[in-house]
């Protein structure tokens, strides 16, 4: 067996005091998106004693900006260079890969927190803090499940990642899959956002971008000298009208496509009197086949053939990936679940812009997402479920498990093709 499932097992259950002293240790230290942080310190001192190869990482956005997965980050970021991440690996033979995001999101107001948002804190059952759900309880799963499962590999490479995934991942999750080697399977421990815990996981992420389309029109001359009101608007040509037209052929188009658009923005005129000479709607496109790059270039040409003037790409965008629902790692995680849990977990494929698709796009590794049941996710009073932070190690030593003896014992383990 190239590894000693029960022995991991049992070395996991003895981990419980050092997972909540892990989380409380990460949820005192401040990680807020887009600022630096030494929280990767912590991560990586961690994975040194266990005797992983250890990596440091720093995004170079100049070449990332080349990288057909790179996505702009939903804010400035003065600078990335202090956003660390960590990669550190394990063994030889066929590679896996365990990762979670050490970020977090502002804590908000203080007043509107019932406890210390930087202080784990015990209450019923559930840890509150910030970042206990999204997602240091999943740093603590993928640090627990390392030192439970690398004293029984045999065989088989374990690489951990802790990256920076909020701003879209770019500026963690993409640089690690460039440094992380080749890979056969991923696991991505993050709890569902539907707040079902592990009832939910996910296989797939759907593509994601904003879209700008601006017509163009021309007002009619006046009859009376700078007198808007004697125009004749049948004379002119109405830029919010030919909006109107071009935005029908869009909607047709996304029908066509199967894919989901939604005009949310839309403005044009100055006042009610005079005929709009400009005029812009924004909007949004959800699909699962393609890239963003691919699909933007259809919608744009659909909308200058109707009219438009101008098209733009702009703000947070994605790529889709997804694993197909009869894969092993599919059916070995279905199983896993069910061990810990009882209840065989559903997938959840509506998330967007998840960090599942660049382990599966960068690298063509299945990868699955799952955590821990949480709850007040990007918000005051964030939670993790103490018990289920731990039922998620014990999963992630199962999935290991069962993931390396399939591969060493030659059977078919299918690359994802995207």
């Amino acid at each position: 067996m190239p590894v000693d499932l029960e022995a991991a097992l049992g070395a996991a259950d003895r981990l419980r005091s050092y997972e909540r002293e892990m989380l409380g240790s990460l949820v005192a230290r401040r990680s807020v998106r887009g600022e630096p942080s030494d929280i990767h310190e912590s991560c990586a001192e961690q994975l040194d004693r266990l005797g992983m190869e250890v990596e440091l990482l720093t995004p170079r956005v100049a070449e990332l900006e080349s990288n057909p997965e790179w996505c702009l980050p939903e804010q400035d970021v003065a600078e990335p260079e202090g956003l660390v991440s960590v990669l550190a690996s394990r063994g030889e033979g066929p590679g896996i890969l365990l990762f979670a995001h050490v970020d977090t999101e502002p804590p908000g107001p203080r007043e509107a927190w019932d406890t210390d948002p930087y202080r784990a804190t015990e209450i019923g059952g559930r840890i509150h803090g910030l970042g206990a759900a999204d997602g240091k309880a999943g740093v603590v799963s993928v640090l627990a499940a390392s030192r439970a499962l690398v004293p029984h590999l045999d065989g088989v490479r374990l690489v951990i990642g802790l990256v920076h995934g909020k701003l879209g991942g770019g500026l963690g999750t993409l640089p690690a899959m460039e440094r992380a080697g080749d890979l056969e399977a991923s696991v991505y421990c993050h709890p569902a956002e539907t707040g079902r815990g592990m009832a939910h996981f996910k296989i797939a992420t759907r593509g994601f971008f904003n879209f700008r389309i601006e017509t163009g029109g021309r007002r009619p001359p006046p009859v009376e000298i700078r007198t808007p009101i004697s125009e004749d608007p049948r004379e002119g040509i109405n830029a919010f009208e030919r909006l109107l037209g071009v935005l029908s052929a869009v909607d047709r188009w996304a029908d066509q496509e199967d894919l989901v658009c939604s005009v949310n923005r839309v403005s044009a005129g100055v006042n009610p009197t005079v005929l709009p000479e400009r005029a812009v709607a924004e909007g949004a496109v959800w699909f699962r086949r393609g890239t963003f790059a691919e699909v933007y270039d259809r919608l744009a040409g659909v909308a200058r053939e109707a009219g438009a003037r101008s098209t733009a790409l702009f703000g947070v965008r994605s790529n889709p990936a997804e694993v197909p629902s009869g894969h092993p790692l599919t059916d070995l995680t279905v199983r896993a679940v069910r061990s810990e849990t009882g209840a065989a977990p559903q997938v959840y494929p509506a998330h967007v812009a998840s960090d599942i698709r660049f382990p599966i796009r960068c690298l063509g590794a299945a990868s699955v997402g799952f955590g821990a049941l949480a709850g007040n996710f990007y918000g005051p009073d964030e939670w993790v479920d103490t018990e289920d932070m731990h039922r998620a190690t014990r999963v992630i030593c199962r999935i290991v498990s069962a993931w390396a003896e399939h591969v060493t014992d030659g059977r078919p383990w299918p690359r994802i093709d995207v």
